[in-house]
């Protein structure tokens, strides 16, 4: 029978998420939404474990936790897991185990954090919140399902992010399938299923390329299993910079796109990966990605229908700390718009702005940044200099930090300390274990143990007890990235699966290189094939032997370089064996290529060798029925046999 958790969280869509990523997992899931509601359901039924946020509607949750503690309660032995959006403070973890909470965890909560804590609390009894917690255990390959009528599209990405979730999110709409790559809750690539949104088609469509290119390179593609954008170099249509700017272009298109659905479903599979993706743009905030997502595509019939269902409540600064350190771009304007939000106006104040403004304000919301509160803000509670959207548990936060700041000017310069941090933070972000402690993929425990403490000496927060909240709270993201990455790398299990994935990604990079050498030298070979045509053998040698360096297992290449030397050097009896010898590794490694044997042909006719000319000229034409030039070599070969018919029978009197 399965595991009953009951989830009580006021963040509808989170709930909808976190109860599918648990039900993956073999749990039977039921959710509600306030203090009051989660009373009254643990009354009908006894679930195996609680999930409980702190900051909830009606009855918040330590006073739930209290009820279900009281000495006559026949649920004081329930494991329950407290979950708050504010930082942890020693009150907050002295009063949950007071209470006899299992854990107490900080929102956002990454996923595989959470399932790891779950699977303790349904299997033991309680604990301690301080107690020393355990490494994590590997993630499994489970999924999550959903459809966008429940969770929209810019929520799933909020809450995936905030999750820090790795691995492929599956989308689907009519005939339409899309896929999105996530690394540590950032979207990272994509893929689509749609005609119009391939890289031909999209190039057409901009205007970089006319049918008759396009259809050429499809060609050219089929017939040597290569990229597109490869042989549009190849073809000198496009530069490798116009190449790249596309395929950005290309990414963003598939990527957004998926904004504009208004139905569909999705499924996030955990550890899931993409192959053939287009990456996305990388230095660009999930927030930022949500922000220009609802504002370019998303339904403006679903923007107004949310301001109308959520009118009466009150629209402040978002309170969870994990969001702030999110670049978010916006214009002057809409950042003096942000400024003047203070949690003590309903939502319902905002529907008379225009379409682009709401579309901010929803975009905002989605992302976290922005945070609907059932009660008005009490205006003493604001700062008089600066308005500010940051989590009232400690020291605000100007809106400046926020948003994108004025040119020239960056606050976190106000302390150095802070501009480090923000450094490190930036550097270890999507990163994996060994490339956040900089070790190698094989590290000793001596390698590890260094590393730890050399960025333990940088980012514990105990440096930083003198600093402001932010700077504190900045340090533990930080060195929570670092020992997580350490405890990480302590796991005998985990490292092992770190190696076979090390392996497998060594696998695909030197596949990658191979891939690439081999294309530069199909561009210089045909650079050389043009430099030929104009019987510039000297330019045409150079750029066959590049071709040589870059891929020397190519038959044509060999066998184009030793003719071509042949041809610089007409008459000179060394240069024609070197030529010689060229060509006939060409022939050893590309024996079933016509170009080789007419080379070769040539060069023996060059030589003198006439018998051995022809069989040559001949293979080349079984190989290649087509071979025009060897047909020629062949056709002269005849004429000069029946010409001297023709004068030995007129010497004999025939």
């Amino acid at each position: 029978m399965s595991v009953s958790v009951l989830y009580v969280d006021d963040d509808r869509n989170l709930c909808q998420i976190v109860a599918k990523a648990l039900a993956g997992e073999g749990y039977a899931v039921r959710t509600c939404h306030d203090g009051t509601d989660a009373l009254a359901v643990l009354e009908e039924h006894t679930p195996d474990l609680m999930l409980l946020d702190l900051m909830l509607p009606r009855r918040d949750g330590f006073q739930v936790l209290a009820d279900i503690r009281r000495e006559e309660s026949e649920l004081r032995h329930l494991p329950v897991v407290v979950l708050t959006g504010a930082s942890p403070t020693p009150a907050y973890a002295q009063r949950a185990n007071e209470l006899g909470a299992f854990d107490l965890l900080a929102k956002p909560v990454p996923l595989d954090r959470l399932l790891e804590v779950v699977a303790r609390a349904a299997g033991t009894g309680k604990r301690p919140v301080a107690a020393q917690r355990p490494a994590q255990t590997p993630a499994s390959r489970r999924s999550a399902s959903g459809t966008f009528d429940r969770v929209a599209f810019p929520a799933l990405l909020h809450h995936l992010h905030g999750m820090r979730a790795s691995g492929t999110l599956h989308l689907a709409h009519a005939k339409k399938r899309k896929w999105v790559q996530l690394r540590e809750g950032y979207p990272v690539a994509v893929r689509s299923n749609l005609m119009r949104e391939t890289l031909g088609q999209h190039l057409l469509r901009t205007g970089r390329i006319n049918r008759g290119v396009l259809e050429e390179s499809l060609r050219e593609v089929k017939r040597q299993s290569v990229r597109q954008g490869e042989i549009l170099v190849a073809m000198r249509v496009l530069s490798e910079e116009q190449v790249a700017d596309a395929l950005r272009e290309q990414a963003d298109e598939k990527f957004f796109e998926i904004f504009a659905w208004g139905a569909g479903s999705f499924r996030f599979e955990r550890g899931g990966r993409l192959q053939r993706a287009n990456a996305l743009g990388l230095g660009r905030s999930p927030a930022n990605l949500i922000l220009e997502g609802v504002r370019t595509r998303f339904p403006l019939e679903r923007v107004d229908g949310y301001f109308a269902a959520q009118a009466a409540r009150f629209l402040g600064p978002g309170e969870s700390p994990f969001y702030r350190f999110q670049d978010l771009h916006v214009d002057p304007e809409d950042a003096e718009f942000l400024r003047g939000i203070d949690g003590t106006k309903p939502l319902s104040a905002f529907g008379d702005q225009d379409e682009r403004r709401r579309r901010t304000i929803y975009g905002l919301l989605a992302a976290g940044l922005l945070e609907l509160q059932s009660t008005r803000a009490h205006p003493a509670a604001r700062p008089d200099s600066k308005r500010t959207i940051a989590a009232p548990s400690g020291p605000a936060h100007p809106v400046e930090e926020r948003v994108a700041p004025h040119p020239g000017r960056d606050r976190r310069q106000d302390d150095p300390r802070h501009a480090e941090l923000m450094e490190l933070a930036d550097q270890l972000r999507a990163k994996d274990a060994y490339e956040v402690l900089g070790v190698s993929r094989a590290p000793s425990e001596g390698e590890v143990e260094d590393a730890y403490a050399r960025l333990s000496a940088r980012a514990h927060p105990d440096r930083f007890k003198d600093g402001s909240q932010a700077l504190r709270s900045l340090a533990e993201e930080v060195f929570g990235r670092v020992r997580e990455a350490y405890e990480t790398l302590n796991d005998p299990r985990e490292r092992q699966i770190q190696a076979i994935e090390t392996k497998k990604l060594e696998r695909a990079e030197q596949e990658r290189l191979r891939s690439e050498r081999a294309f530069q030298a199909e561009v210089e070979c045909r650079r050389g094939d043009d430099a030929m045509a104009v019987r510039s053998y000297e330019t045409a040698l150079a750029h066959y032997g590049k071709a040589l360096e870059f891929y020397p297992d190519e038959g044509d290449y060999h066998a184009n370089y030793g003719y071509t030397l042949h041809l610089c050097h007409p008459g000179d009896a060394g240069m024609a064996a070197e030529a010689m010898e060229h060509v006939r590794r060409g022939l050893k490694l590309a024996s079933h290529r016509e170009k080789p044997y007419l080379f070769l042909g040539r060069l023996q006719k060059a030589v003198g060798r006439a018998d051995q000319a022809e069989k040559m000229f001949v293979r080349a034409v079984q190989i290649d029925p087509q071979c025009l030039e060897a047909l020629r070599e062949l056709r002269l070969i005849q004429m000069r046999r029946e010409k001297s018919k023709g004068l030995i029978g007129r010497l004999f009197g025939r």
